[in-house]
This record gives C-alpha cells, sequence and structure tokens, in this order.
C-alpha cells in the first residue's frame, strides 16, 4: 500500500494500531482478547480471477496451479488473524495490484500479484 498506493504509514494493525491506512486488520470474527484456538486454520477455498491490471494475460496464481479460466477453484492452507482490508481492495486494485483469489463469499482476498509488467514474478 505504501509503494503502490503511496499511501505514507500505510501499515498492518498488527504493528501499528493507529496507522493512517489500515490495509491489514484483524479479521472481524476474531477475538482479540483471546488467542487460544481463533485463528483462522485449515484448507480453504480460493478462487481465482483474472488480474484486473493485468490486460488479457491470466493471472501468474491461475498458471502455477495450473487453473484455467475465471472462477478456478484452489484449496490453500490458512494460519493467520489478519486480512486485507475490505474497505482498501478498490483502491489498492485501482493503484494497480491485483488481487486475484478470493475466499468463496468474495469479500477476503487471498492472493496478490503485481502486474508482470511491474514485476516478472
Amino acid at each position: 500500500a505504501r509503494s503502490v498506493c503511496g499511501w505514507e504509514g500505510a501499515n498492518s494493525v498488527e504493528f501499528d494500531e493507529a496507522t493512517p491506512h489500515p490495509t491489514i486488520i484483524f479479521m472481524p470474527e476474531i477475538d482479540k482478547t483471546t488467542m487460544g484456538g481463533t485463528m483462522r486454520l485449515g484448507a480453504r477455498k480460493t478462487i481465482l480471477h483474472p488480474p484486473a491490471n493485468g490486460g488479457e494475460e491470466p493471472s501468474l496464481a491461475s498458471m502455477l496451479y495450473n487453473v484455467e479460466g475465471q472462477g478456478g477453484e484452489i484449496s490453500e492452507r490458512h494460519r493467520h488473524r489478519y486480512e486485507v482490508n475490505p474497505e482498501k481492495v478498490k483502491e489498492l486494485e485501482a493503484a494497480g495490484l491485483n488481487l486475484v483469489g478470493r475466499d468463496d463469499t468474495l469479500t477476503r482476498m487471498e492472493i496478490a500479484e503485481l502486474p508482470r509488467t511491474v514485476h516478472p514474478f
């Protein structure tokens, strides 16, 4: 977010609760006071989408997982309490970040890529 959007001070609330641009946030359904057994754990479905900023090229994730077309599904292992802030997704994509993997509700961002014109992998 700092480099793609130019947001000075953008951060994860895990490291800076007072960040002016909370880009990574604590998952709302997780209890912040109880740490035992509160992570998002295990295999979860991730739905792959074409890059918003990549022209006609498929996402690198879809190529690596050998999944063709929009809506291909993969299973990803999870072990975390934080996620990309859904309120920042449109701005991140408009600035050039491709959020190509989303959960089955389409609200959680699971895989991010830069366009290959910016970074080759």
